[in-house]
């Protein structure tokens, strides 16, 4: 039989079990029992380590339960506090030894919580591994990473993510993060899996704002859970099948507030954008303006940008898979429900010459075949 014994002491702010997510965002400190000291020695040679620590307020345990995604796994597969032997363990960041206190970022551990053993993060020993872990992680659901950033709150490194599709940082696309993470967490849905189209996000203007909103809500066009109403307006309705919905729309009161905020902004986006002119400085001076100006629009309070109610909106039917078929002229598949039938042919769109529908930079218009 191992014999347990404890070395020290977490001191928190968090005096009960919260969200890990949030219990991980603040430094906490572990306070080493005396006759333990000589143990810490170089031990701020390293700047993350692990401690392994014990779930003393768990009275019981549950072989299976809810993940941090919904996803329901066995305890030994999850990170679950109630467990047959109460041990946890987090990697946090170390960042300050003095004497028998350790000042860390990272552990989430509630005040009073016992502390068993700690060890150093070992790069030589556990880099290969956790470089995997990241994969098999990303590889169970690639939304992992979107859905601890929604959970957290984390908007800058959600905004980050936006940029990496969109190609930039503007003001738009910031507002399209804001809202679905507020969207997506007021949900508890969290993301679209892709798939099963239970989570939709009915966007009402193609443009930045729209990116942000696919990025953060995992609601695209390719998967069939972003749908658009080509109303031109700066909001979006985030629902679950047979569930609530919600609306969330920029209030106009808004542009007052970030032309209070940065009056250069609106006069570049003018000139450059909107009239297409200016200097190369100029265009470069609005992109860095705008960088900055996206990041602080997050900081804004919700309700002085946004308006929020609940809906129920009318949700389409799952979408129909259709046959292709191949157009008789170019040669090319083609869904067969854009073809048409001429003297018994069937041809595409383009080889019949016929108009159709095309969503371009003023909405969705009807686009001549010539």
């Amino acid at each position: 039989m191992i014999k347990l014994v404890q070395i020290g002491t977490v001191k928190s702010r968090f005096k009960k079990q919260e969200s890990p997510f949030e219990m991980r965002k603040h430094e906490s400190t572990i306070e080493i029992n005396p006759q333990y000291l000589e143990g810490l020695f170089l031990l701020e040679e390293s700047r993350y380590i692990q401690v392994i620590f014990g779930f003393h307020l768990s009275a019981n345990y549950s072989l299976k339960g809810p993940i941090y995604n919904g996803k329901i796994k066995g305890v030994f597969a999850s990170r679950s506090p109630r467990r047959p032997s109460g041990l946890g363990l987090s990697t946090v960041r170390l960042l300050k030894l003095e004497n028998n206190i350790l000042r860390v970022h990272g552990l989430d551990a509630v005040d009073g919580t016992p502390v068993f053993d700690i060890k150093p993060f070992t790069p030589v020993f556990d880099y290969e591994e956790v470089e995997e872990i990241n994969r098999d992680w990303v590889s169970d659901n690639p939304r992992n990473e979107i859905i601890r950033l929604i959970k957290t709150g984390e908007f800058s490194q959600c905004l980050i993510k936006a940029g990496e599709l969109h190609g930039h940082f503007c003001p738009g696309l910031a507002l399209g993060v804001y809202a679905a993470v507020r969207g997506m967490k007021e949900l508890e849905h969290w993301s679209s899996d892709g798939i099963s189209e239970n989570t939709l996000v009915i966007v009402e203007t193609n443009n930045c704002f729209a990116d942000g909103i696919q990025v953060v809500s995992g609601c695209t066009f390719g998967n069939n859970a972003l749908l658009f109403n080509d109303l031109g307006k700066t909001a979006a309705t985030f629902a679950v099948r047979g569930g609530k919905g919600l609306r969330i729309a920029v209030k106009p009161e808004y542009w007052n507030l970030l032309n209070t905020d940065s009056p250069d902004f609106s006069l570049l986006f003018d000139k450059v954008i909107k009239h297409r002119q200016g200097s190369d400085k100029e265009l470069n001076d609005f992109k860095n303006l705008s960088r900055e100006v996206s990041f602080r629009i997050l900081e804004y309070p919700f309700e002085k940008v946004f308006s929020c109610r609940e809906v129920k909106p009318k949700l389409p039917p799952y979408a129909p898979i259709f046959d292709s078929v191949v157009c008789e002229e170019c040669g090319e598949g083609v869904m067969q429900t854009r073809t048409v039938k001429i003297n018994s042919r069937t041809f595409c769109f383009t080889c019949a010459l016929k108009d159709f529908s095309s969503l371009q930079g003023a909405g969705i218009i009807c686009s001549q075949n010539i």
